[in-house]
């Protein structure tokens, strides 16, 4: 009976030990296939968190095309900013220039004697309607009656561009005579021009020789009768090229029998030839053969 009750106890004890085992390994299978809806739904927010996180990190890697376009609107913004405030700077540093200058023209103005405004005044009257160097302008103020002194202040003063007076000058004597270009630039050298501004003034003048040749080889023969080769020689003489002589003289339209009957008279008025004497004379001066017989034939009718 003993044992019988050892023995049940000892079934009821594996019976025991074997349930629970079974109940372990479901509790096991369990905790393996599902879990905790809390723990899962603190691990799906730490996830979202770690996401988000992540997105965050990726946002401020990456370019953002706004950000540079304000980066270039700020740099082009600063750079205009700079730019103005360089023209400011030089704005201001020609309107002071401008306010020395004349604030020295006032000082200037309110020490001058009597002498040198009435000088500077007519300087620049004279300045109004001719052209003038400065030495030139210098003799005038002292033929009207002011001093050396005067004069030169009022020369000095009167705010001329002396290359300029030498190309209105250059013009004016175009007008009513012709000049070849060496001709016209030792004119205004002697009008008191330097060679810098005579140079200036021809090369300013609009000046054309080739006209310039024409007009001067027209005037030459109103007053003196001229050979081809000796009107071409005159006009050399004066400055212009053998190339615009030779074309002068070809346009002007002379007729050379008629200039050497002209120059046959104007010996004859003077001197004594005999017939042939004159021919050789008219044929030294250039004429040809027959225009010298023509010429001589003219003052000698019988």
């Amino acid at each position: 009976m003993l044992n019988g009750k050892k023995e049940y106890g000892f079934i009821r004890l594996a019976l025991t030990a074997s349930c629970a085992a079974l109940i372990l390994c479901a509790c096991a299978g369990n905790t393996d296939s599902a879990k905790n809806p809390a723990d899962a739904s603190v691990a799906t927010r730490t996830e979202a968190g770690k996401a988000s996180a992540r997105e965050t990190e990726k946002g401020s890697g990456a370019k953002n095309p706004g950000d540079s376009g304000e980066k270039k609107a700020a740099r082009s913004s600063g750079e205009s900013e700079i730019t103005e405030e360089a023209a400011g700077k030089r704005d201001a540093k020609g309107e002071a220039e401008k306010n020395e200058k004349e604030n020295a023209k006032a000082a200037s103005r309110e020490t001058l004697t009597d002498g040198q405004a009435n000088a500077l005044r007519k300087a620049k009257e004279y300045l109004s309607y001719d052209a003038f160097s400065a030495k030139g302008l210098i003799k005038q103020l002292v033929y009207n009656g002011f001093s050396e002194e005067d004069a030169a202040y009022a020369v000095e003063h009167c705010e001329a561009d002396w290359n300029e007076q030498a190309a209105y000058k250059a013009k004016s004597y175009l007008e009513y005579s012709a000049f070849s270009k060496d001709g016209l630039v030792d004119q205004l050298v002697y009008e008191g021009f330097t060679l810098e501004q005579a140079e200036y003034g021809v090369a300013n003048s609009e000046i054309d020789t080739g006209e310039q040749a024409k007009d001067a080889a027209i005037s030459f023969l109103k007053y003196t009768p001229y050979s081809y080769s000796g009107l071409v020689d005159m006009l050399k003489y004066q400055g212009y090229s053998e190339e615009e002589s030779v074309a002068a003289v070809d346009a002007c339209g002379a007729d050379w029998n008629e200039q050497a009957a002209r120059s046959a008279e104007s010996y004859m008025k003077y001197m004594a030839f005999s017939k042939e004497e004159l021919v050789d004379q008219l044929m030294y001066d250039g004429f040809t053969e027959e225009q010298a017989q023509y010429g001589a034939n003219s003052v000698y009718t019988d």
